[in-house]
């Protein structure tokens, strides 16, 4: 026809300079020459198509309709036994993570977020001796909360009594170092977790 090259299965296209050349070859010779590789012979069936769906399954949600992006939800329980399984929790009874914890140098003059902290914004001098708020960067849900304190009094270097709970709100909770009398004193380590 007028206008019109036909091509055999034994005709070869290479480029070169901005020009065609036509050379007896074989097909997938062709494709290797055009960069066309596998893709170019493979059924439809081959690929994913647009049309199709991710279910999400148990502990999850989401998913639908891959033409556009789609995310998959992880939940769990609040018992959830993969996840004690991974913490090397065993029995029925549930575990429960600490919401807020600090260890700081109560002698500093700047106690600032401590040497190591997790959900604390800050701790408050609250001036005389011992006496500290821990302030959470994240409120608790109320002042329902357990805390559990610790220390380490310097010169002379010893453990502390019952640190002592002065008062508590869902968003601090102030507490005192007491020395080995009735009186307080400033703690070289304070430790306070938090657990509700």
């Amino acid at each position: 026809m007028a206008g019109e090259i036909q091509l055999n299965g034994t005709t070869a296209l290479t480029e070169s300079a901005g020009e065609v050349t036509l050379n007896n070859v074989d097909s997938a010779t062709n494709r290797t020459n055009l960069g066309l590789g596998t893709a170019a012979t493979s059924a439809s069936t081959d690929f994913a198509s647009s049309s199709r769906t991710i279910t999400a399954g148990t502990g999850l949600s989401g998913g639908g309709d891959l033409s556009t992006n789609r995310t998959i939800n992880v939940s769990f329980s609040a018992n959830e036994s993969n996840v004690k399984t991974a913490l090397n929790a065993t029995g029925s009874a549930p575990i429960y993570a600490c919401r807020a914890w600090i260890n700081f140098d109560g002698t500093s003059g700047s106690i600032g977020t401590g040497r190591a902290n997790g959900n604390v914004s800050g701790v408050t001098d609250n001036g005389g001796s011992g006496n500290y708020t821990v302030n959470f960067a994240n409120n608790m849900p109320d002042a329902n909360y357990v805390v559990v304190a610790g220390g380490l009094r310097s010169s002379p270097y010893s453990s502390a009594n019952l640190i002592q709970t002065i008062s508590r709100s869902s968003s601090a909770v102030n507490i005192k170092t007491p020395d080995s009398g009735s009186s307080f004193d400033d703690f070289l380590f304070v430790d306070v977790a938090i657990f509700r």
